[in-house]
């Protein structure tokens, strides 16, 4: 366990040793130089200093290995895991780090949040006073120029064309971290300014540009509803990829807080250099995350889950048109048709517990963050224990449920509507128990979507016409086995997609005969 100069690598000495011993006075670390070929080695590094002395939480609920579930007379119960633990609140900032990504943090004041957001900029390589300085402070009377920035007073007087005149943009729309604190406390139009910038990357004043380039957000809020002066517009929380919890100071930590008052430090200003990343590390790391590989196994569970959530059988009569977005077009809700007049049940189906399904853009943030966490723990492909873990923070604000679910009138469903995390992840395992049963139809689907992805190139009339009909045949199994659900109507659509591509390329090849 010793590196070549027979000392133990640090990392281990983190987690040996604890917070205080006298020889860590000064929270110096140094990498091992076995540690330092690896960056995910020093990726973790930094997260163990952190935890072990920045950000004080004993909360570690992203976990792995066999579960050991102990209860109490009150039916209370405590897992225990066999394998190595993380504080969410710690590492998803990280990852979001990593992935260049944008994490909204909630809590209560005086929990941290801006503190985990500085000390993100502060391993990127910034400076305190950098970090400090380009943090947007949201009050109700903040105006876009002071978000932005604003053209040369000198300009506006001489210039004969708007494309003479330069603005002075502030400093941190370019800097690699990005920290906007209390974003519900910005007024709408200056949350509009703010949604061009963080969606397209870019913002524009008097015909001059300026790039954020590939950058992290961290905006934080002091409550888990978006609460605030000013209700944060739809879209720009849409675009925000994770929510980060703050968690409460555990009193068992006090000794913490009294040596920090007598040594007169803060964390910020004890960030050891051997933790800080230089742009081509952040890059390099970015880079590498991205080869991480997502076994088909892990994807086609995943996509199970996640495809059934949007589907709602009352929601039109059309096939094609079953999506709670057609309810929301015209004004309803799930509730209102998730009745006894669906024959689904409302126990099994987990088309009854969500208000909405989720985006394209939902899907690639979890495949991007599952990839991060990976290579986090050291591993070249994704596990389905790390979607699992993810998933949570990922969906957190993106799935709404639907309080009037039949599911939800049983006591033990009811609590699951106070904790969204508990509620996504016991989403998630229902499914994966569920999937057992789909798996075999399922893979046929993605069979023939495999042969059609060939391309039709050398593919005659007659050969189209066959696919078509075994199509039509597997079209009309589905139909027939069992009522309709999510699971089911995710296949139909797709081979009926398959069917029509056919189809299309049938009619086309015989006009061309002709």
């Amino acid at each position: 366990m010793s590196d070549e100069s027979g000392k133990m690598p640090s990392q281990l000495l983190d987690l040996l040793e604890g917070r205080s011993t006298p020889e860590r006075e000064s929270l110096d670390v140094h990498l091992s130089q076995r540690d330092g070929e690896h960056l995910h080695d020093k990726m973790r590094q930094a997260y163990w200093w952190i935890v072990n002395n920045a950000i004080i939480t004993p909360y570690y609920d992203i976990e792995y290995g066999e579960r050991v579930s102990l209860e109490n007379t009150s039916g209370d119960q405590l897992v225990l895991h066999d394998a190595m633990s993380y504080s969410s609140y710690v590492l998803m900032p990280m990852l979001t780090l990593f992935t260049c990504r944008r994490a909204l943090m909630v809590g209560a004041p005086g929990r941290g949040k801006t503190t985990a957001a500085v000390l993100m900029g502060l391993i990127a390589g910034m400076s305190q006073d950098q970090v400090r300085r380009s943090i947007v402070r949201g009050h109700p009377q903040l105006t876009v120029s002071e978000m932005l920035g604003s053209p040369l007073p000198s300009d506006m007087m001489t210039a004969e064309d708007a494309s003479d005149i330069d603005v002075a943009w502030r400093a941190w729309i370019e800097q690699r971290v990005k920290v906007i604190d209390e974003y519900n406390r910005i007024p709408t139009k200056t949350q509009s300014a703010l949604l061009s910038l963080l969606a397209e990357g870019y913002a524009e004043m008097y015909d001059q540009y300026v790039y954020t380039g590939r950058s992290s957000w961290f905006l934080t809020a002091n409550d888990d509803a978006g609460g605030g002066t000013f209700k944060v517009i739809d879209a720009l929380q849409d675009r925000l990829d994770v929510v980060v919890r703050a968690v409460p100071f555990n009193s068992h930590f006090v000794e913490a807080l009294v040596e920090r008052i007598e040594s007169d430090t803060r964390p910020e200003s004890m960030v050891p250099d051997d933790i800080v990343f230089t742009d081509e590390q952040l890059d390099a790391v970015y880079d590498a995350i991205l080869t991480v590989e997502i076994p088909d196994e892990a994807l086609d569970r995943v996509s199970y889950f996640l495809g059934q959530l949007d589907f709602c059988r009352m929601a039109s009569t059309r096939f094609e048109f079953m999506s709670k977005d057609t309810l929301h077009l015209n004004g309803q809700d799930v509730a209102t048709v998730c009745t006894e007049q669906c024959p689904l049940d409302k126990r099994q189906h987990l088309c009854t517990q969500t208000e909405n399904g989720v985006s394209a853009r939902v899907y690639l943030t979890c495949f991007h963050y599952a990839k991060a966490l990976a290579y986090f723990r050291g591993h070249r492909r994704v596990e389905l224990e790390d979607f699992r873990q993810i998933l949570p923070w990922v969906l957190h604000d993106k799935l709404t449920p639907n309080k009037r679910s039949r599911f939800f009138e049983e006591s033990e469903h009811r609590a699951l509507l106070r904790d969204r995390v508990a509620w996504i992840r016991d989403m998630f395992d229902r499914a994966m128990q569920q999937y057992a049963g789909h798996r075999a139809s399922r893979q046929s689907v993605l069979e023939e979507r495999a042969l059609l992805d060939e391309g039709l190139v050398g593919v005659g009339p007659d050969e189209a016409r066959r696919r078509m009909d075994r199509i039509q045949v597997r079209i009309a199994k589905l139909m027939e086995a069992a009522d309709l659900s999510g699971p089911i109507y995710e296949q139909i659509v797709q081979l009926k997609a398959m069917y029509s591509r056919y189809n299309n390329y049938w009619h086309w090849a015989r006009s061309g005969d002709e």
